[in-house]
Parts: C-alpha cells; structure tokens; sequence
C-alpha cells in the first residue's frame, strides 16, 4: 500500500512541477485579490469614525482610497478566475496523460478487474475532482490564512473578543474533524453506487437487442430503478449530511458574531472603542463565516479529493512502468520468436501450461488445435496483453520485456477474429496505421475491397462503426487485414481471421501472405485445410499444451488464381 501511495504522489507531483509558473502567479493573485478584502473594512471604519469625528475631508480621501482599491478587488478577481482554469486546463490534461498512458500499461487481466461503469466515473468524474481540488486549493489555503489576520486584530482590539473568536475557531475546526470520518464513508458508497449506476446504463445500451428480443424490458428496467434507487438514496445521505455539518457549524459563529457586536456596542458606550471598530467586527465575522464555509467545502472536498485519488491509483498499482526497465538498445529484428517454457493465465489451469516453441522469421506458421487448448494465448503474449507467470520469451535471442514498447509495437501487429475499429471513417481508421491514402487504395484494390468500398454511399468516409450504413461483417474484416498490411510491421499475426473472408477476398489475401512471408514472419491461428497448406511450420495445440511442432519441406509456394 505505502507503494501504490508512493507511485500517485509521485505523479501528482510530475504535474505540479509541470504547472509550478502557474501555481506561483495564483498565489500572488490570490493574496492580492483576498487581502484587498481585508484592507477595504478597516479604511471604512476609519472612515465612518472619521465622519462622527466631523473630518469629512478625511472621510472623502478614505472613501476614495477604498474605491481605487475595490477597483484593484474586481481586477484581480477576474485574474483569478483566468488563471484558475488555466492551472486547471494544464493539470487536467497531465493528469489525463498519466491515466491513459497507464492503460497502456496495464494488462488485460489487470483492467478486468474495472466494469465499464466504474471505469468510465474514474476517468471523467475523478479527475475532475482532484484537478478541481488542487486548482482550487491554493485560494482556499489564503482565506485559511485570512484567519491569522483576523485573530490578530482582534488580539489588537480586544483580548475577550480574540480569546472568543480562537475559541469558537478551535470548536467549529475540531466538529469537522470529529464529522470527516463519516462524510469519507458516505462518500465512498455514493462512488460506488455510482459505479453501477454507469455500469447498467452502459449494459442496457449494449444489450438493446436482447432486450427486446427476450422482451424482458420491465425485468431490466426494475433493475435500473433498483440500482438509481440506491445511487439516489446513497448521494442524499451523502449531501444531507455534508450540508447539515457546515449549517450547524457556520449557525454557531453566527450566534458568536453577533453577541460580539452587541459586546462592541457595550464597549462604545463606555468609550473604549470608536463606532468604525463595531463594523470592522461585524465585517470580519463575515469573512470568518465565509471563510468556515470555505473550510467545510475543503475538509469534505479533502475526503473527495483522497477518494478520487485512491481510485485513480488502481490504473496505476499493476501498471508496468516503463522508467523501472533498463531498455536494449534499438537495433533491426528479423522476427525469430521463441518460448521457453511459458507458464501464462490461470497457474492451477493455464492457458499456456509451460509451452515451449521457435517460430522462425521468413516463414509462414500455422498455430492450430480445438477451441479452448491455449492457442490465442500465443498472440495475447506476444502483444504483451497479460504478463507471463514462468518462463521466457525472446526476440531474435532479446527477452522481449527489454525491447521498449516504441520499438516493440512497430515490430508486431494483429488481425483479431472480432477486430474493433475507432468511431471514425473507414479512411480515417485507415489513416492512423499509414497516413498516406494512395497506398490505402492500393492496398484496398490488392484485397479486392476498394470496389465494395466506392459502392457505400461515403465510400471511404463510410462511418465504420455507423450501423445505417450496412457494412458487412466480411468487409470489417478485410478492413482490419488491410490495416495490418499498411502497418507492415516484421511480425504479422491473424487470428482466425482469413478463413472467415469469402472467396472474392480470400485468394488475394493468401496470395499477399505468401509474398509478404519472404521477409516477414507470418503466424495465424486456424484449423482451416486452405490455410494449414501454406505453412512452413504447423503447432497443434492440445490441452493448453503443444501436441506437434511439424516443419513442412520447404517448396515453391504457386499463387492462388483470383
């Protein structure tokens, strides 16, 4: 735990340093624009005694200096404001970085451990919290420190008065305290109804179609109630609360502020404090009410801020950092592969139960087997989706965790048997593996698909994800072959993926296969005969383990006729 906690401060602190120009000018903006606060009560009291006194010419220049200095107030108000959302733009997107840099970093089985609801509230609603507070934080700790200034004048005025006020102070401080404990929970369960709140919303729109087509709607819909129900009731509790604490507490210094005022008056009439004095008073235990409602919203947006934070952290705990690797130096790969001895998945029933294998570059390998016997548990690996248990991995000869990820992405690549596409065009998915669309068409025409393609309505601005376009699950396919083509990477990996292709697509991707293999290593994962002739090398898999390794006699591969 003193780790995981050690890793968040650790990046906290990255986007603190990050943003330390604009920290420092919000703290100069704070003082000015709080401390202005300060000043403009006493000049007005001066004022009011200088009035009562009969030197209205003072009283003129009094009245003045406070105008020039509420001018001075509303600029720098409004410099505040623009600095806060600077700050808070800067470290919003740090801290944003971080998160989704740490997606990357986390295997599949890691992020298994987040539903998409809770996922979703972590990356939008927590961020939001903590980059609220720590841009907010430092105007907070300036009207903390208002305190010592009032205490001070009061120490100044009236030794009663400031003994009453430190009282009073210390009381109401110590009811937050005694409270936050209680605000931490209820807020912990308002997060986490939360978290299913999102997570049956994000259900229900996934599900759509077996809703209607079980007609099971007033089932799913009591369960949405169910869980709104809870989140309603969790969130109330949570804000009741919170607004009972801070009502009762700032109702005290109320009652406090103006027993002080009539003490004040007691003391005026005994001509042992002017008339000014008494509205300075008043004026001050205003700030001091505001300021404890301040305080209240920083004790509970404390607890938020440590909740929000502890959530965050669990992108962070299993993620691999990059920094803690002492990376090989880049060099070209051919694209040998070996396992040596893998253990991977489950340790009582593994995916891959100690499998050793040489999948050599240049050539074509064939992973074949029934389904459930460890086959894909090859390809999770190799894109490092999970972390082994035993075992070791090696690029031509390198462990593969030495090879950093800017240099290791680049050399591998996958066509999943349901590949996913980002909600842009055809052309625009295209485009982020290979900016150039004259060798997208190419490639589309190599296929076969850049006819279907011109025959969408869009053609290759086509929506991917838009399902009023009808785009074929065949095409999705071959979409995602052609993505993998583009990218060109040394290691190319299908996963049951050409076999699922129609005849007008398959023969010419085969055909591509098999010039592409002369300098790439091509593995795919399938128990189709068209396929399994291909291979230089078949692995059938067996049991999570490998039954044969056969290496076919290497002859001249004759092209598919399309």
């Amino acid at each position: 735990m003193k780790k995981q906690k050690t890793e968040i401060r650790k990046e906290t602190n990255k986007v603190l340093k990050h943003c330390w120009w604009d920290l420092f000018v919000k703290v100069i903006i704070s003082i000015i624009y709080r401390g202005t606060l300060l000043i403009i009560p006493i000049i007005w009291g001066k004022a009011i005694d200088m009035v009562t006194q009969g030197s209205f010419n003072s009283a003129y220049r009094l009245i003045l200096i406070t105008l020039a200095i509420s001018v001075g107030y509303y600029i720098s108000a409004c410099l505040n404001n623009l600095i806060y959302y600077k700050l808070y733009n800067r470290m919003y997107k740090g801290y944003s970085n971080i998160i989704y840099t740490s997606i990357v970093e986390n295997s599949l089985y890691s992020l298994s451990r987040f539903n998409l609801g809770e996922f979703s509230n972590i990356i939008n609603t927590d961020i939001d919290i903590v980059v609220t507070f720590l841009a907010d934080l430092i105007i907070k700790l300036v009207r903390v420190l208002e305190f010592l200034i009032i205490y001070y004048y009061f120490f100044s005025i009236d030794l009663k008065m400031f003994f009453i006020t430190v009282g009073i102070s210390v009381i109401t401080f110590l009811g937050f305290v005694v409270t936050g404990k209680h605000t931490k929970e209820l807020n912990q369960n308002r997060k986490s109804s939360l978290d299913k709140k999102f997570a049956v919303t994000h259900e229900v729109f996934n599900t759509i179609k077996e809703i209607k087509g079980f007609n099971v709607f007033r089932s799913v819909n009591d369960r949405v109630n169910h869980v709104c129900d809870k989140y309603l009731k969790d969130n109330d509790q949570y804000n009741s609360f919170t607004v009972y604490v801070k009502q009762v507490i700032l109702g005290i210094i109320e009652i406090v502020r103006y027993g002080l005022a009539i003490y004040g008056v007691y003391l005026c009439s005994l001509g042992k404090m002017e008339v000014g004095t008494i509205l300075v008073i008043y004026t001050y235990y205003g700030k001091i009410t505001e300021n404890y409602d301040i305080i209240g919203t920083l004790m509970i947006g404390l607890e938020d801020f440590k909740v929000s934070l502890k959530r965050l952290n669990k992108l962070l705990e299993f993620r691999t950092s990059a920094e803690k690797i002492q990376f090989l130096p880049e060099k070209e790969y051919k694209g040998n592969i070996e396992f040596d001895s893998v253990l991977y998945g489950n340790k009582k029933d593994p995916i891959l139960n100690t499998v050793s294998l040489n999948i050599k570059c240049d050539s074509i390998t064939v992973i074949t087997g029934n389904p459930g016997t460890g086959k894909t548990g090859v390809f999770d690996l190799l894109m490092k989706m999970n972390r082994k248990h035993k075992g070791d991995i090696y690029i031509d000869g390198d462990p593969y965790e030495l090879i950093h990820d800017e240099i290791y992405y680049n050399l591998v690549s996958l066509v999943r048997k349901e590949p996913s596409f980002f909600d842009l065009s055809i052309k625009e998915n295209l485009m982020l593996v290979n900016d150039n669309f004259s060798t997208i068409k190419n490639v589309c025409e190599e296929i076969g698909i850049h006819d279907e393609i011109m025959s969408l309505k869009n053609k290759y601005d086509t929506m991917i994800n838009d399902n009023s376009e009808k785009i074929s699950n065949n095409l999705k396919i071959a979409i995602a072959i052609a993505r993998v083509l583009l990218k060109d990477s040394k290691i190319m990996m299908f996963d049951e993926t050409i076999n699922l292709l129609d005849t007008r697509y398959k023969g010419a991707v085969i055909n591509i296969i098999k010039e592409l293999s002369k300098d790439h290593t091509i593995i795919m994962i399938s128990r189709d005969e068209e396929i399994l002739e291909l291979a230089d090398k078949i692995i059938t898999f067996e049991n999570n383990k490998i039954k044969t390794a056969v290496v076919k006699k290497k002859v001249s591969k004759k092209l598919v006729n399309v």
